[in-house]
């Protein structure tokens, strides 16, 4: 049998009209999409990219902005910024160094080693050559020479178009009327350098940058320094200048203005009274010494002086000589010694162990006790080297700061119950100033003895601690604000130099308002007493007799710390002082180092002098 196998038919291809339309329908969509994108980029957003385009071949020729102006509590300018002819290089644009910088020397008048110095080392990096310029800074500029007289700039104008790559510029220089007044407290700016940049450059900071290195200039920097202008320029792939293109300039904005709560009247009359005072005692050895003045009502520091002191102009005018002599200096004028000098403070800590003595109940305002001299503290003798007051109560004992009497309180209350004190009052703690470089003081503990000395601590450190000997330390910014807190009733405020930071226009951006750090569980009587005590240190029998000043009821308390091996050393002197007695609007601590003498005769006439000055009281001696 023969099977026929059949083939199927073979079907035709036709074309379906919904699969045509469909694949044009998705190859318009995707044109029609195409289109739009390029309208958005080319029309609608063409003005943007093209802009952002141009922004990648532009740079930034700087000019800094003026910094902030500070003023004080009566609107007087206590730093300021004042116009200055720099001259400036533009490495890229520089053909031949060397005879650029010939002609430099010779119009400027400087040695062209002094220019090259300046191009090489600067904002705290050290090139090898010329080429490294060129290499990371191309469009710098390196200022060469500042605070040119105009005839100076004349003559350079002259040579201009010999000098390509050479700016002329006015730039803002900072400016400290006062001097060295005050430097403690506004401390100084300088060129940014490479490790600051790199930490800062994240906030906007550039490597041309001039910024505050110590004091307000530093802590509020980044509300003082402005935002930089300068010329725009365009620059091709090599990136180099190209100057057939302008573009206009972009302005400078001024930093904002910052309001402190100083007294610049005040603060001259307590640095020339530090000065002089010091002067006097220190038989051409190299003291320090501070002041501070504080409103006892809300904390804001009204003056705060050191010594030495340093004149911040000489960093802002790039005067290296004088720079390099306070960096060398022994005596170390740049350091801080109102709020980082902590050493022991006599007999001005009696302001805490008596309001301790009293709060705690451990003696009585009007309890009388016999004080021989001396007292048996846990098997160590101390002595009173002025002897003893006999039979006396608390006020008398402290207008004559009695050691005696002050070893028994001391001992009654026992070193648990001093050393909660001397915490409440801020002994061992900073005070949280807007300053850089406090100290934090000490108040030692049988655990820091041993770790420091080997030995737990001796029975009888409990009644050294409570006449500020041993090993307590607080700085005069600690002391000052302990002299406020006995003064207002026992609020510990936060020491503030800052009150308010404004716009160049004027409108106020913040305000820093009286900040608490704890309200001291003092009783009152307790605190009155005190303040009863210390009112009569200029009375007889007081450590201050003989310092009154006529018209002016002041009150204050004596301190003489004694320093080496059993006090071989010269003594650091201090006074504790507020004015007037009855409503004070200042309290005053005066610190001097390794002075010799004592409190009533080193540290307490520069207090009085202070007050007769600010007060306008007469200087003769009243009884």
């Amino acid at each position: 049998m023969i099977i026929e196998r059949r083939r199927a038919p073979r079907q035709s291809w036709e074309r379906s009209p919904w699969r045509i339309a469909g694949f044009i329908a998705f190859i318009a969509l995707a044109i029609v999409a195409l289109v739009v994108q390029l309208v958005q980029v080319q029309i609608v957003q063409g003005q943007r990219y093209r802009a952002a385009a141009l922004e990648n071949q532009v740079r930034l020729i700087q000019v800094a902005a003026p910094r902030g102006m500070i003023y004080g509590r009566d609107g007087r300018v206590l730093v300021r910024s004042r116009p200055s002819f720099v001259v400036g290089l533009i490495p890229s644009e520089v053909t031949d160094i060397n005879g650029e910088l010939a002609t430099l020397a010779h119009t400027l008048g400087v040695s062209e080693e002094k220019l090259h110095y300046r191009l090489l080392h600067h904002r705290g990096v050290n090139y090898k050559d010329f080429d490294e310029v060129q290499v990371y800074e191309p469009y710098g500029p390196v200022v060469l020479a500042s605070d040119l007289p105009v005839a100076t700039v004349a003559r350079l104008s002259e040579r201009m178009r010999d000098l390509p790559g050479v700016d002329l510029e006015v730039q803002p220089i900072r400016d400290y009327p006062l001097g060295a007044t005050g430097a403690a407290v506004f401390g100084y700016v300088g060129q940014i350098t490479e490790q600051e940049y790199n930490r800062l450059k994240h906030e906007g900071y550039s490597p041309n940058d001039v910024i505050g290195k110590d004091g307000l200039e530093y802590v509020y920097d980044t509300y003082l320094r402005g935002v930089p202008g300068g010329q725009r320029v365009v620059v091709d792939a090599q990136g180099q200048v190209v100057p057939s293109i302008k573009l206009p300039s972009r302005a400078a904005i001024p930093g904002d203005t910052l309001v402190t709560n100083i007294d610049g009247r005040l603060e001259q009359i307590a640095q020339q009274a530090l000065d002089e005072g010091i002067r006097k005692v220190s038989h051409h050895k190299d003291l320090a010494g501070a002041v501070v003045i504080e409103d006892p009502w809300t904390g804001g520091i009204l003056a705060l002086a050191s010594y030495p002191e340093f004149n911040p102009n000489a960093f802002a005018d790039d005067d290296y000589k004088q720079v390099a002599k306070y960096l060398l200096d022994p005596s170390d004028p740049l350091f801080d010694s109102a709020i980082g000098a902590a050493t022991p403070t006599g007999s001005t800590f009696k302001m805490v162990t008596g309001t301790a003595a009293l709060s705690e109940g451990v003696i009585k305002p009007h309890e009388v006790v016999y004080d021989s001299g001396h007292w048996d503290c846990g098997g160590d003798v101390l002595y009173d080297l002025l002897g003893g007051l006999g039979r006396t109560s608390f006020v008398p004992a402290l207008a004559a700061s009695s050691d005696g009497y002050f070893y028994q309180l001391s001992w009654r209350l026992g070193i648990k119950r001093l050393t909660k004190w001397a915490h409440l009052f801020g002994i061992g703690s900073k005070t949280g100033i807007d300053l850089p470089g406090e100290n934090a003081g000490n108040w030692p503990t049988n655990a820091w003895e041993l770790k420091n000395f080997g030995v737990p601590m001796e029975p009888s450190e409990t009644c050294m601690l409570g006449i500020g000997q041993g090993a307590m330390q607080a700085t005069p910014l600690q002391i000052a604000n302990i002299a406020s807190a006995v003064i207002n009733g026992g609020t510990l405020y936060r020491p503030q130099v800052a009150h308010e930071i404004r716009t160049p226009q004027g409108r106020v951006i913040k305000t820093f308002h009286p900040e608490i750090i704890r309200r001291i569980p003092a009783r009152r009587d307790a605190l009155k007493y005190e303040r009863l005590g210390m009112a009569e240190v200029t009375d007889p029998g007081g450590t201050a007799y003989g310092l009154k000043i006529k018209d002016l009821p002041y009150s204050g308390k004596t301190g003489t710390a004694e320093t080496g091996i059993n006090g071989s050393g010269a003594n650091t002197t201090w006074f504790v002082a507020w004015a007037p007695t009855s409503h004070p609007v200042m309290a005053m601590a005066v610190f001097v180092w390794h002075s010799g003498g004592y409190g009533a005769t080193v540290a307490a006439p520069i207090a009085r002098q202070i007050m007769i000055k600010y007060f306008h009281k007469s200087s003769a001696y009243a009884q």
